[in-house]
């Protein structure tokens, strides 16, 4: 690998993350650069793409639909990174740890909290289960609400800063622990606190960037995602599911916070010169995101989008509800909150649509065609299509649509030789498909 890449910071587990084929897709951005224009990551993620690009000196407009994946582009692009940066985040992390929320918000929950506390630390999983089965949380719906939970109820939409804490009345005992979910509350509130009274936004997403890693770090959830937690099936203690269960619940989330900031630091201190970079929170399809490129010049365009019908808000919702912390509504089932806790309201791309994906593709052509610039476009492929795993588009329908826009750009296919990750249950994997990953390059002449 790139010795350069070795300073990477991997923010999160994500699904999809090009961690395989990064060189591949340093070198050929090299190849097509311009001095003194932007390369373009279209579906940014967890910024590995961007990180790469921008310790190989090219400038990145860092771009996801997601307002916490642009955080953390912009926290690890160095961002609006000023000369007191630095300070004020040392300042941030000597605060963190005699930050209280207020204790009327806390105590509701005390008396769960020393119940778990102890349960932890003896192991005890019926004694779990049934703990968090009279946890008063909003997804709960066989207790009596509390107070919080009605006060939450009535203000659906609203800022949760100074009133009911959210991931705890939300995500406790099924995500996070009770002690970790008040604990969660407690930093996001302060990380709030310190940047209305700083108003560094470098600052404010390095400390958001840390908290998004703990979440990852802590949650327990197949994969370290967050599109369903683990419910507690039995009490087999050899049982894997149950051993990560404690070994999730024992983590402290001040220690793992302040850990990652202090990585942060380090990583992003590789660069010394202030970043030319911009991280920006569009929806690719967005004439205000076009009008934004068609301001800038843009050497290439690299885009890693979704390509089956398994939308990426389903197993990042929570780090989303997080960032934007107001009161999310959750979506019913059948008349019942669903088991991933998602909010109603979570985005949906239409590259995750048979019927609107191939118009997505021409709105991502369009752009190329605008900005004059080179194409690099990561496509996975699907040998078996009778799957949850089915592509939306082909290679076919991606080459005719091209034809379309940049008929006279030479084109060459990359394929790589491992297995793309299935975003299905175990249940539903197939084991002998194989889904192969390309790299497909539209080279402007």
């Amino acid at each position: 690998m790139n010795k350069n890449l070795e300073s990477l910071y991997k923010p999160i587990q994500y699904l999809g993350a090009k961690t395989r084929t990064l060189d591949t897709i340093v070198s050929e951005c090299q190849r097509l650069y311009k001095k003194d224009s932007y390369v373009v990551d279209l579906f940014s993620g967890s910024s590995l793409v961007s990180q790469a690009l921008y310790l190989n000196n090219m400038p990145v407009i860092a771009n996801d639909v997601m307002t916490f994946c642009s955080d953390m582009s912009a926290c690890l692009l160095n961002v609006a990174k000023t000369t007191n940066s630095v300070s004020l985040l040392k300042d941030a992390i000597k605060g963190i740890s005699t930050y209280e929320i207020g204790s009327n918000f806390i105590e509701p929950f005390r008396e769960y909290m020393v119940y778990e506390d102890r349960l932890i630390k003896t192991k005890d999983l019926q004694g779990l289960k049934e703990l968090y089965s009279k946890l008063p949380v909003i997804s709960n719906e066989k207790v009596e609400p509390s107070a919080q939970v009605k006060f939450i109820r009535e203000n659906i939409g609203k800022e949760a800063f100074k009133y009911a804490p959210l991931i705890t009345n939300y995500y406790s005992g099924s995500y996070f622990g009770i002690i970790q979910s008040i604990r969660l509350d407690t930093i996001r509130c302060y990380i709030e606190l310190y940047f209305y009274e700083n108003r560094d936004l470098w600052v404010y997403a390095a400390l958001l960037t840390a908290l998004y890693s703990t979440l990852s770090a802590i949650v327990h959830s197949a994969g370290k995602h967050f599109a369903q937690p683990i419910s507690i099936t039995d009490c087999n203690k050899d049982k894997i599911t149950n051993i990560r269960l404690f070994e999730n619940r024992s983590y402290d989330v001040d220690q793992l916070f302040v850990g990652f900031l202090k990585d942060i630091l380090s990583k992003t201190g590789k660069k010394k010169d202030f970043s030319t970079c911009i991280s920006t929170c569009y929806d690719a399809q967005d004439k205000s995101f076009a009008s934004l490129l068609g301001n800038k010049t843009i050497s290439v365009i690299y885009a890693d989008p979704p390509y089956t019908a398994q939308q990426y808000s389903r197993f990042y919702h929570i780090p989303e509800v997080i960032k934007q912390y107001k009161y999310p509504q959750l979506q019913l089932y059948r008349g019942h909150i669903t088991q991933g806790l998602y909010p109603d309201d979570k985005f949906k791309s239409d590259f995750c649509s048979k019927t609107k994906a191939k118009d997505a593709f021409r709105k991502v052509f369009g752009l190329v065609e605008k900005n004059k610039c080179s194409f690099i476009l990561s496509y996975s492929e699907s040998k078996k299509d009778a799957t949850g795993n089915e592509r939306m588009v082909t290679r076919n329908d991606i080459l005719t649509i091209a034809k379309e826009f940049i008929p006279n750009y030479r084109v060459k296919q990359l394929r790589f030789d491992f297995d793309y990750r299935q975003l299905n249950s175990s249940a539903k994997v197939v084991r002998e498909k194989e889904d192969k990953e390309f790299l497909i390059i539209f080279e402007k002449k």
